[in-house]
Formats: C-alpha cells, structure tokens, sequence
C-alpha cells in the first residue's frame, strides 16, 4: 500500500533541484526582515539540503504525531533511498483513525513535511491532525471538499505546537510558491498541506 511510484520520486527530484533558490529567498528573507514581523522560529541553513555530491548519503527525519497520541521520531529517508520500514510506520500513524485503516503514503509528502519540520531544526514535532481520511470519513466531515486529497493520502492538517500557527503556514506557503506546487490552507488553528497543485486559501473554522 506504500506509494513509491514513478511520479512522485521525478517530482521529488524536482523538490530537490528547486532548493536552493528556496534557500536563497529564505536567506533574502532573514536578512531584510519586515518592521513589525513576528519573530520567526530558529532556522537552519537551507544549503545543507542542496543536492550537492558530499550530502547524497544525508538522511532525512521527520517527528511526527497523531491524534491518537502515538508518535514516530525516525530516519525515513538516506540519500535518495527510502527505509520501507520506516514509511510502512509514517503510513500507519497516518491512518484513518476513526475507521482505522491506512491509506497510501505518497513520499513527496512525507519530504515536504520533513522540509517544514527541518527550518525549526526538529525541536518541535509535528502533530497531525488528519492524514488520510476514507471516503465515509471524508463525507461526514462539514467542510471537507468532496474531492479532498486526503482520500488519496496526498494531505495532511497539521499544527506544531508552541510555534504560531501562522508562522506554520506562511512557511509553507513560500515552499509552495517557490517549488510552483503545493497547496495550502489557512484554517487559523491549523494548517492544511497538499502535494497537489499550487493553491491557497483560508477558511477560519
């Protein structure tokens, strides 16, 4: 049931080729910060995700957690190779928890989320809110779109705890306008990220 296709390892190549201009509009970004703006949460320097050769063999982490309280710290990724093992427990922890099945795990997702994660240096982790969601689960939710990416594990609601939300979600957003894809939704206590196409909205729930 892990999604290792074809697509989403080009698109992740993709992700990776497009870093460092992310990293150079982050750095522009630091350096002439706005009056007024909030402080941002601590940053890491972006270069160390650039696909030079010295950083194939990087492993990638993510720290993630569930509404079930169960919670994942580990390795996914070193290289370009995935740890199937890895992604088979990310996969379950982002099941359908109110008809407990697991959905596919697209690992593009999984790099996105990863790449929010590592701009706080993994102090934080990540809590998920929904991750995939059934088709009875998705219809029974008022707000949900009836065509969601989360049907198809492509999403995940996100917040992380102690850091404002809106920090979350801008920080998202410049990933999605700097990679030109990725959609993102504002919905004030939590953030919305799909490996869909470039979107954004908000919806105050």
């Amino acid at each position: 049931m892990i999604d290792l296709s074809r697509p989403v390892g080009l698109r992740r190549r993709a992700v990776l080729a497009a870093l460092p201009a992310v990293a150079a509009g982050a750095a522009a970004a630091r350096a002439n910060p706005a009056p007024g703006d909030p402080v941002a949460p601590q940053i890491i320097d972006m270069r160390e995700i650039a696909p030079a050769p010295a950083l194939q063999e990087r492993q990638r982490w993510i720290w993630i957690q569930n509404e079930a309280r169960e919670e994942v710290a580990i390795a996914y990724r070193v290289g370009q190779d995935y740890d199937i093992r890895a992604l088979a427990r990310l996969q379950h922890l982002f099941r359908d928890l109110r008809e407990n099945i697991a959905g596919p795990i697209p690992t593009l997702l999984v790099d996105m989320l990863s790449l929010i994660q590592e701009r706080f240096a993994y102090t934080r982790p990540i809590r998920l809110i929904s991750g995939y969601r059934t088709p009875a689960t998705n219809a029974s939710l008022p707000f949900a779109a009836p065509n969601s990416l989360h049907m198809r594990g492509m999403a995940a609601d996100i917040v992380v705890p102690g850091l404002p939300q809106a920090d979350i979600c801008s920080l998202a957003m410049m990933y999605s306008q700097h990679l030109g894809f990725m959609g993102v939704g504002w919905y004030g206590s939590f953030t919305h990220v799909d490996i869909g196409p470039k979107a954004s909205w908000s919806r105050m729930l």
